[in-house]
């Protein structure tokens, strides 16, 4: 749950003092056996590639077209590659779009996977991308690429900016401004050092704030705990 949904109960009429937000979180032991980013990139294949990456559903609201025509206006020296982890109704039309524009090689799709295998992918993320999200929700993908210490990029909104911040923990770009994500990716891409500093500052997010199932069921006893016993 985000703030922002927490708004929109509030005014359907739940009072204030009955709602709890509780954002999602991360089970830190799946993760820890992620594999190591350059041991992940080899395995994929991707060791020379400059990897951007999105998992979950995909469609076409998430915006990975315009990765594809950013990746297509790269010049031939590039190394950037989309690494796509899922499916999605907008799957045929992206590898149809990036056939068409001769880069079909720099696009990856993994197809449906097990949720025990999402990691190993997103390990050898260089880039994470969340390019669009629903004004109230609480990604998953998000918290998945905070705990593997990813450079994110997302748009400024305010259910992401209740746990990402700007210069600190991702790169947030102006959803409304036409190249915003691309000047976002082009940041990110270009400078390593900060990739390092925003995947740093990522995984300690789910510390500092404790996004952990084990530290949501906390939250939630605790809840349980307030609620007033009637015989």
């Amino acid at each position: 749950m985000t703030g922002v949904l927490a708004d929109i109960v509030a005014d359907y009429g739940v009072p204030r003092d009955r709602i709890v937000v509780i954002p999602n979180g991360i089970n830190w032991e799946q993760f820890e056996r992620a594999p190591e980013h350059a041991q992940a990139k080899a395995a994929l294949g991707l060791q020379d590639r400059l990897v951007l990456g999105f998992t979950g559903f995909v469609r076409d609201w998430h915006g990975l077209d315009k990765v594809i025509d950013m990746i297509a206006q790269d010049p031939p020296e590039s190394s950037r590659h989309l690494l796509v982890v899922g499916d999605g109704p907008a799957r045929a039309a992206l590898e149809a779009q990036a056939d068409a524009l001769n880069i079909r090689h720099r696009v990856s799709f993994t197809g449906v996977i097990g949720r025990a295998d999402v990691a190993k992918y997103v390990a050898a993320f260089d880039i994470a991308l969340q390019p669009a999200v629903v004004s109230y929700a609480s990604p998953l993908k998000l918290f998945e690429y905070l705990a593997l210490g990813k450079a994110i990029i997302g748009p400024a909104q305010p259910n992401l900016m209740e746990i990402l911040s700007d210069g600190e923990n991702a790169v947030l770009f102006d959803p409304v401004a036409a190249d915003g994500m691309a000047k976002a990716i082009g940041r990110l891409s270009a400078d390593a050092a900060l990739r390092k500093h925003m995947g740093e500052s990522a995984r300690n997010t789910i510390t500092e704030k404790k996004l952990t199932w084990r530290e949501n069921a906390i939250r939630v006893v605790q809840l349980f705990k307030r609620i007033p016993r009637h015989a």
